[in-house]
């Protein structure tokens, strides 16, 4: 089975980076390009250090065009060869270390914005694309397959082109000292290039793919089990939720062990052939009629550059099959950040008024990956300081109603638009709503960043004012640490009728014209969702208000009921006509 080639896997990058980060990759290869010319130079150095300790009065010649004198005794000569060679050695050193540097932070670099980018386009991207996802798959996007492109990707060619550049200077040197030993070198060296790209890579990729799957996997199981874990233990479900983190654990186990075990074997093999190699110029050059002597400095170069070409090619190989196993990340990363995600769902309405009223025109609805219609022809309209209430059986699309009058998805067919030409998927609208959902999400943060909600600047005047509407004042007091309390997960260390008022506080604290009520009170009991319900009354008025309720008895403050059946409006009335004729049926 083909896979997809490393040359259209770095396309792939490159198309998701920017022009100031494709410049950063010009520095990259500037500072590769720079590293290898004094690799060679440091080669040849070697070679005249190795020839002067040999006959010290060759060294004359070279410290001559120096400056230095020429009546230099033959240790003196040594000394200041050996001093020009560790200085050489230091300084290509330096700009080696800075060079790993510069390719580290640069490519970290691209990978916090790159991420930035990617959450950007997520939040920019369509309420129905998240319905049909789990919310794992996202944060294995973001958290794993992200990671792994630049963290081992990234830093995999960056590496590659570094020790590459290096190599083939190296070997540029070899065929200068000795052309027919190079060819002999690089026949070697091209049988054993084949069988890595036909053989090794291909592994590697497959590798990948299925450390991908069972890491999206593995981490769905894990967010399943910490999420679930009341319900795990009340009903003795340990083992068999632990069984089924593990499975996918013990293949990513397996795969990692093959992986690693594979990337040692490139090492041995260039170890056994830098010895065969070493040994076969040693042959070549006697037989060639060198002398001892003669021989000594070339070996020097030739020990150098095989001393620094053996770790290198093991590092290039080790790189290639990194790359390889994180190409599926590649176009995993890809795919999302070009297609997925790429379209803009909500506009900019400067200019944007609420003032008279919200009008629903043949209003169609499906979800993606769905056949049938979850709205059909749904037409309403209303009036600003209105407050609609919404009932109907589940299924009925009570809740996609509301999540199209929020702007959060778009309908097919139809139109809902603001005082008839202000469009409800824009940021304006939204900024005029306050949404307080079924199942409230509490950050494990206090209670006034929850209220808050992702503010940095929290206004104090607008906290206590919502907090005060939301009658969470009295149980705030009872806090030994007040609005700093730590509400927990989730909010798990409160209860639903607290969690639901801090919902109510979040919404109004943002001073909201139309308020939101997708059964807020379903999860309470008669007792609370009583009590609650007067503080979403008092909260309501001067507002427009709609509200989804379970119970009908929660709508007896509307000023009309809308009555969805099956997708459809089968009726709009008032409170005492729809209680009458519920009493009727019973």
């Amino acid at each position: 089975m083909s896979t997809p080639s490393i040359l259209s896997a770095i396309q792939k990058l490159r198309a998701l980076l920017t022009r100031e980060e494709k410049l950063k990759w010009l520095g990259i290869f500037g500072f590769a390009l720079t590293t290898s010319l004094l690799e060679v130079v440091t080669a040849s150095v070697i070679v005249v250090f190795a020839q002067v300790l040999n006959a010290p009065e060759t060294g004359l010649k070279y410290l001559r065009k120096m400056g230095f004198a020429s009546d230099l005794s033959p240790g003196h000569v040594v000394f200041y060869i050996a001093i020009i060679v560790g200085a050489v050695y230091l300084i290509k050193n330096l700009i080696a270390a800075a060079e790993v540097f510069f390719q580290n932070f640069s490519i970290q670099k691209m990978n916090y914005h790159f991420k930035n980018k990617l959450l950007h386009r997520y939040a920019r991207s369509d309420y129905g694309f998240y319905l049909t996802r789990n919310s794992s798959f996202g944060i294995a996007v973001v958290g794993g397959d992200t990671e792994m492109m630049f963290s081992s990707g990234m830093i995999s060619i960056a590496s590659i082109l570094s020790e590459g550049v290096i190599f083939l200077a190296l070997i540029g040197m070899i065929i200068y000292m000795n052309p027919s030993l190079a060819l002999t070198i690089f026949a070697i060296g091209g049988v054993v290039s084949v069988g890595v790209v036909k053989v090794v890579l291909p592994r590697f990729y497959r590798f990948g793919q299925k450390l991908q799957e069972t890491a999206l996997y593995s981490g769905q199981n894990l967010m399943q089990f910490f999420h679930a874990f009341k319900e795990i233990i009340l009903l003795g479900k340990r083992e068999s939720f632990i069984e089924a983190y593990q499975v996918h654990a013990r293949k990513k186990a397996g795969i990692q062990a093959i992986q690693t075990s594979l990337n040692a074997l490139p090492r041995m093999v260039i170890e056994i052939l830098f010895v065969g190699l070493f040994v076969t110029t040693i042959a070549y050059l006697c037989l060639d009629q060198e002398a001892p002597s003669q021989m000594i400095g070339i070996l020097g170069g030739y020990l150098y550059a095989g001393f620094r070409l053996m770790p290198g090619l093991n590092r290039i190989i080790n790189q290639l099959n990194v790359f390889k196993s994180v190409i599926p990340s590649i176009e995993r990363v890809h795919q999302e950040y070009t297609v997925l995600a790429a379209k803009e769902n909500y506009v900019s309405v400067s200019d944007f008024q609420f003032n008279q009223h919200i009008e629903i025109k043949d209003l169609s609805f499906k979800y993606l990956n769905t056949e049938h219609d979850a709205l059909s022809h749904v037409s309403l309209q209303i009036k600003k300081g209105e407050c609609i209430g919404i009932v109907g059986e589940t299924g009925s699309g009570k809740s996609t109603l509301v999540d199209l009058i929020l702007g959060l998805l778009k309908p097919y067919q139809g139109s809902i638009l603001v005082d008839g030409q202000y469009p409800v998927h824009s940021y304006q609208w939204h900024q005029k709503i306050g949404y307080v959902p079924q199942s409230i999400y509490l950050t494990d943060d206090t209670i006034e960043k929850n209220i808050a909600f992702g503010e940095k600047d929290i206004d104090l005047n607008r906290l206590n004012l919502a907090i005060d509407a939301a009658q969470l004042r009295k149980f705030i007091d009872t806090l030994s640490e007040g609005v700093m309390t730590i509400v927990g997960e989730r909010g798990i260390r409160l209860s639903g009728g607290e969690r639901q008022r801090i919902a109510i506080a979040r919404a109004l604290y943002r001073s909201p014209e139309v308020l939101i009520f997708d059964e807020a009170t379903s999860a309470l009991d008669n007792d609370t969702e009583a009590r609650l319900m007067e503080t979403i009354n008092a909260v309501s008025k001067d507002r427009t208000v709609i509200m989804i309720a379970h119970r009908l008895t929660t709508l007896k403050d509307c000023n009309r009921i809308v009555v969805m059946d099956k997708g459809c409006v089968r009726n709009v009335t008032d409170y005492n006509s729809l209680q009458n004729k519920v009493r009727k049926h019973a």
